[in-house]
């Protein structure tokens, strides 16, 4: 997880385990003394109970807490106006803590552990709410937003704050965020929908209490207000010093008169391994994630919405559990969406929940794999298209055969010359294999990830053909042009991800990713057609991080422009060794040559003798 997201969460329980303290106090499980320091009112909680009870194992302490003072941690009733009920039952000691509301002898240590054991008890992870914390802070970091700019334009009246993360219910999360926790700062909040008929009184009360009221753009078709209208509704915003807050969840785009006009434009992707990581992380720890992330990488994370987080993940139920759920509810999610975009054919049989995740995964992807790929390659057939994703697989050579066609013995990367450290780096890989296959080795000790660069003509798919015979593994030939052919942005991301996954299934296996740099850098969200080519970044970056399920496939992508391709893409973990491929040598073209002529070679040379020339 990195610091941002880190930071977001800790802000979140933090405020969180704030208005539980609050709570306390007015229940009496906890009392406010005051102090002064240094000419300061300094406030301090002191618990109301005896906290000799508590033993110092923070898990016990809690579930002894919630046991026992479960009362004091429930919000009272509210009237219609929203007061408490006075007339509702109040919290009740229990019997072996009513003589010992007040005693002395405690230290402060021991009174602090009280108070935080009380916090912590009355925690409620509300899963959706992190979830969405966690989106936020990716789509900030993709859109190259700092936290600090983003809170200079939250202090500032009449911001103007633009967000638009792919992720089904996230149109609503977000502002319920800003409404019902305390999570930005400068509030509270409350929002108006911008087809609302708007009176000067609301603008500046709601509900009888002081609230900072942002207008909130709908951005869903269905509710979307006309040009004119939100022209008026914008004015009218903006008049009263009102944040401006437009969300969205699909491909429908931000209004116009919002995007051109924003302060913070913020873009983000769907889903993805590392993000559910990172979320499960927050709920679990890190130990457990670590403990299961070969099933974490296998979720079809792209087919999973936020309400299907809060179904799956639950606080006090076992990670495994969770997991569980999250793979049934993405083949679920994908099934339906795919049935829904061919109607006319017989709906696919449903997987059964209890299934275990590997299965569920490896069912799903021989099923998508499936419907473009019905007929498999013959022995005399090396090649095989793959209808979905356009990728072309080859099979290695036998060692003691011929090119097909060509007549001469087939590409080795022993025999190669011209390449250098490419030619050491593969051959270093060769032994890493066999080490692998022996299990000898792990896979995440060995250098899988590979960016071949040079200029027109050097040899880069040759030598990506010469590693797939010298290796003895599949070749998953692919292009970013190749990717780039989906009508739509959607259609695009999954043929870059069931490109990944077909290498998967071939593990091991190399998959090679020509005019890697065709997928760009990531831009400004300012600048035209920045959420497509962001988006695709993002995908590239997601499906190549350690995090996803990569174990057996080797990537090697090629550039004749290194340095057009996002910087991310080459940063540790993804195609961290790059090794540049100049033109051929003097040495290098007799070795190439010697190559392609074979047994010509003494020929062309003797025949070049008798005609006067040197040998």
């Amino acid at each position: 997880m990195d610091r941002l997201s880190s930071f977001l969460l800790r802000r979140l329980r933090h405020l969180q385990r704030r208005e539980i303290r609050r709570l306390a106090v007015r229940n009496g499980l906890l009392m406010m003394k005051t102090a002064i320091i240094d000419g300061l009112v300094v406030g301090r909680y002191v618990p109301a109970f005896d906290p000799s009870h508590l033993t110092g194992e923070v898990e016990r302490d809690r579930q002894w807490v919630r046991d026992r003072l479960a009362a004091f941690l429930i919000d009272a009733p509210q009237d219609a106006s929203g007061r408490p009920d006075l007339l509702s039952a109040a919290p009740v000691w229990p019997p072996q803590l009513r003589r010992r509301l007040v005693r002395n002898g405690a230290d402060d240590d021991a009174l602090a552990y009280a108070v935080r054991v009380v916090a912590e008890a009355g925690e409620v992870l509300c899963i959706k709410t992190m979830a969405t914390v966690l989106l936020l802070a990716a789509a900030m970091k993709e859109s190259g937003v700092e936290l600090r700019d983003l809170v200079a334009f939250l202090r500032q009246p009449a911001g103007v704050f633009a967000v638009q993360v792919s992720v089904e219910g996230f149109e609503r999360a977000l502002p319920h965020l800003v409404e019902e926790t305390a999570f930005l700062p400068f509030g509270p909040y409350v929002g108006m929908a911008a087809d609302f008929t708007f009176v000067d009184e609301l603008w500046r009360y709601v509900d009888g209490q002081a609230k900072r009221v942002f207008l909130q753009i709908p951005v869903a078709k269905s509710y979307r207000p006309t040009s004119s209208s939100m022209r008026a509704q914008l004015l009218w915003a903006l008049a009263h010093g009102s944040p401006v807050l437009a969300v969205a969840e699909t491909h429908h785009a931000v209004p116009d008169q919002v995007d051109l006009t924003s302060d913070v434009r913020l873009t983000g992707g769907g889903i993805s391994v590392t993000f559910l990581a990172d979320l499960l992380e927050a709920v679990y720890g890190s130990d457990d994630v670590s403990h299961h992330d070969g099933l974490i990488a296998v979720i079809d994370a792209g087919a999973l919405t936020l309400d299907d987080l809060s179904i799956a993940i639950r606080p006090g139920r076992p990670i495994l559990s969770s997991i569980e759920a999250l793979v049934g509810l993405a083949v679920h999610n994908r099934e339906e969406r795919d049935n829904e975009k061919d109607k006319g054919h017989t709906a696919s049989s449903r997987r059964l929940i209890t299934q275990s995740p590997s299965e569920r995964a490896a069912q799903s992807s021989q099923d998508r794999s499936a419907k473009g790929d019905s007929s498999s390659s013959s022995a005399g057939n090396r090649r095989s298209k793959a209808q979905p994703t356009g990728a072309e697989l080859i099979q290695p050579l036998p060692a003691d055969g011929e090119t097909p066609g060509e007549g001469r013995p087939p590409l080795l990367v022993e025999t190669l010359s011209g390449y250098g450290a490419a030619t050491d780096w593969a051959l270093g890989l060769k032994t890493d294999l066999a080490d692998y296959l022996a299990g000898d080795l792990a896979w995440s000790d060995m250098s899988t990830k590979l960016l071949l660069s040079g200029p027109p003509g050097t040899g880069k798919t040759t030598f990506a053909r010469a590693m797939c015979n010298s290796l003895r593994i599949p070749l998953v030939v692919t292009s970013v042009s190749t990717w780039l052919q989906g009508e739509y942005l959607s259609a695009v991301l999954d043929r870059m991800a069931n490109t990944f996954a077909e290498a998967r299934a071939q593990a091991p296996c190399i998959l090679f990713i020509d005019e890697i740099d065709g997928i760009g850098t990531r831009v400004s969200a300012s600048r035209q057609y920045a959420d497509y080519w962001n988006a695709c970044v993002n995908k590239l970056l997601e499906l190549l991080d350690g995090a996803v399920k990569s174990e057996g496939v080797i990537v090697v992508g090629a550039t004749n422009r290194a340095n057009e391709i996002d910087e991310a893409i080459r940063r540790s973990g993804r195609l961290e060794t790059h090794i540049e491929i100049p033109r051929p040598d003097i040495p290098a073209l007799a070795g190439i040559l010697a190559h392609h002529l074979g047994a010509d070679l003494d020929v062309v040379a003797k025949s070049d003798t008798q005609d006067g020339g040197q040998p």
